[in-house]
């Protein structure tokens, strides 16, 4: 099972935006035009339906209804914020439809409440809310069904799925601060990573530590091992070890590894441990500190992950990644911001960018002028001398 479509109303800089969503994903785009965003929708089902989540959690997480809502269209669909994704595969594309709209609670109440919330299985409808339920007991407006574990018996599947994804946007320095490790679960930026790392049992762990390793040989200069070790507090630490003049190798931990090969291990070890559950993983601009000649191969990386079931969603700006052969239009996500909110084409859908790709051009060289920020040639005629 995969996402195959996407629908946002009055979401963040989306006013209106409805997409189809394939295998894999490429969303590119101007700063601030809404990248991040998009992936955030996935990521907020994500969190509706993951352990200790929930509605209230979920949007206070984003800064509350007034972050979440679109700052362009605040009457747009009543004021109602929606997220609506299909689910299934090639051969049923529309297998589930789960639509969700929620507001304020109004009456001086600072709560998110549900204003619809409709699933289908093939079309039929097997849940839609408010129901007499809901009439009798309005509090049960303030969850989704997606979170109730008694109320999403019918299609508990999509509600697996969808807590299943896994969002990367590795920073470093985080993942160096051993004292922030665990501090919040599952956190997008690594504060945890090592702790989930060390939480797969050990048998499945060390597998998944060589198929990690065997890529690391091939990417970073004299790589030889990586493991996980435990200090004496016990916490957990990754360790490497570098064939170099010593007969036992050098040995180093992840005070000592690079921004490179940090977020190369954790976008390595993400796919392995996606493929296991077949759902989305998210992935902000994957090519951040790598060397181009490892970005230009990520794209058949990712392809490798794809064939085991993994549906990936990336962000990026790099030209060396959209130039692999690999990579169509049919899978290349344009954003475009105007005066009306954030926009969005798939690439394939312009005929002219069709055209260029046909005689010749590749996918970066059509797809990334098409995203570039209006006048941005001015920015080197900005004057940032002092006077």
């Amino acid at each position: 099972m995969r996402i195959t479509s996407l629908s946002l109303r009055n979401w963040r800089t989306f006013k209106n935006l409805r997409i189809p969503v394939g295998q894999r994903l490429i969303v590119i785009g101007p700063n601030a035009s809404g990248k991040s965003n998009l992936l955030d929708s996935i990521r907020f089902l994500r969190d509706l339906a993951g352990p200790g989540g929930g509605l209230q959690d979920a949007v206070g997480a984003r800064g509350g209804l007034s972050r979440v809502r679109c700052l362009f269209a605040r009457n747009n669909n009543h004021g109602h914020v929606s997220v609506e994704v299909s689910l299934g595969d090639d051969d049923e594309p529309q297998r589930w439809t789960y639509e969700l709209s929620f507001r304020g609670e109004g009456a001086g109440r600072n709560r998110v409440v549900v204003a619809t919330e409709v699933v289908r299985d093939r079309g039929a409808v097997v849940l839609n809310r408010p129901d007499s339920n809901d009439e009798d007991d309005p509090e049960r407006l303030t969850q989704t069904a997606l979170e109730q574990i008694s109320a999403n018996k019918d299609f508990r599947e999509v509600a697996e799925f969808l807590a299943a994804t896994r969002y990367l946007h590795l920073v470093p320095q985080v993942i160096r601060d051993s004292s922030r490790a665990g501090t919040r679960p599952d956190d997008p930026f690594g504060g945890d990573f090592i702790a989930r790392m060390n939480a797969v049992p050990v048998k499945t762990r060390d597998a998944w530590l060589r198929r990690v390793t065997d890529a690391l040989q091939v990417a970073v200069p004299q790589f030889e091992s990586l493991s996980i070790t435990q200090d004496t507090a016990g916490r957990p630490h990754l360790e490497s070890r570098y064939t170099n003049w010593r007969s036992s190798g050098a040995r180093q931990d992840e005070s000592d590894f690079s921004d490179g090969t940090l977020r190369l291990i954790g976008l390595l070890w993400s796919l392995v441990e996606v493929q296991r559950r077949g759902a989305p993983v998210l992935l902000e601009e994957p090519e951040l500190s790598l060397h181009p000649e490892v970005v230009r191969m990520l794209p058949s990386v990712l392809a490798r992950a794809q064939r085991g079931g993994a549906q990936v969603i990336l962000t990026t700006h790099s030209p060396d990644l959209l130039s692999d052969e690999s990579v169509g239009p049919d899978e290349v996500l344009v954003l475009e911001v105007g005066n009306d909110g954030t926009t969005g084409y798939i690439l394939a859908e312009d005929e002219d960018a069709l055209e260029d790709i046909h005689s010749g051009l590749t996918v970066a060289e059509v797809g990334l002028p098409r995203s570039r920020p209006q006048g941005v040639e001015r920015l080197a005629r900005i004057d940032l001398a002092s006077r």
